[in-house]
């Protein structure tokens, strides 16, 4: 994995930590779960594919409570 990589991965995780406080549930998620408005892809392919600012920005509004979960 590049460093690249593993920093958005930090990145989103530390982020997601404000939504999900569970670490396991958390990393579950990460690479699990797929998001419907993100393509169904999971916040793992997100970061891949070099979108962590579009999951980040996703995750900030779910804290501001302008999406849901």
């Amino acid at each position: 994995m590049s460093i690249r990589l593993l920093c958005d991965t930090a990145r989103v995780l530390a982020e997601a930590r404000h939504v999900e406080p569970d670490r396991a549930r958390r990393r579950a998620w990460f690479t699990d779960d797929p998001i419907a408005e993100l393509g169904h892809r999971t916040a793992e392919d997100v970061v891949e594919a070099g979108e962590t600012r579009r999951l980040i920005a996703m995750i900030q509004a779910i804290r501001a409570h302008e999406r849901g979960r």
